[in-house]
């Protein structure tokens, strides 16, 4: 008889041939660092939700899909609004490298706050800006990115109407049923 895997001692759960967690395991050596990663994200996605998702995924994509899930979870307890995407894009995976490592060791995973909160928005920001092709122009000061306004501006109205009349009826459109936006 095979003893049960760290990832379903520590879940309680009965460990057969057939186990999700098992070959999710073998990238992390030391066993108690199995047991807390699979115990965080048991604790973050839920016990069920981490089963099911494992269990989606085909046998040989599992150990990849374990530690994805991880880097999401550390990503979303860092920066809860981005995630690891957010972190990633903002130049700052280190920190949720470092949140992985924290989980892995046992210590505390340290949050996002304050300046380190606002240097990775601008670097989320300056990402976007890149990816715009430079289609607006950025600016930035000592304390925050912000982007200035387009050259061309042009209104859009937006008729709104109760449906009475087809709009196609009207000569002029009401004033009072449309809002401005400037694009």
């Amino acid at each position: 008889m095979r003893t049960s895997c760290n990832g379903c001692r520590v879940l309680r759960k009965a460990c057969n041939e057939t186990c999700a967690i098992r070959p999710c395991l073998h990238w992390i050596k030391n066993p108690e660092s199995q047991a807390r990663a699979t115990l965080f994200l048991a604790k973050f996605y839920g016990r069920a939700g981490l089963l099911n998702l494992l269990a989606a995924a085909p046998e040989n994509m599992r150990p990849g899909v374990f530690r994805s899930l991880l880097y999401e979870a550390c990503g979303r307890v860092v920066n809860p609004v981005h995630g690891s995407a957010g972190l990633l894009t903002g130049g700052s995976w280190q920190l949720c490298h470092e949140a992985v490592e924290a989980v892995l060791s046992g210590a505390p995973i340290k949050q996002l706050g304050g300046q380190l909160a606002e240097a990775v928005k601008i670097g989320e920001e300056l990402s976007r800006v890149e990816e715009d092709g430079g289609s607006s122009v950025a600016s930035m000061d000592s304390s925050h990115l912000s982007q200035t306004e387009p050259v061309e501006e042009d209104e859009v109205g937006l008729e709104l109407s109760l449906g009475l009349e087809p709009p196609a009826n009207r000569s002029q459109p009401d004033d009072t049923c449309r809002l401005g936006l400037r694009l």
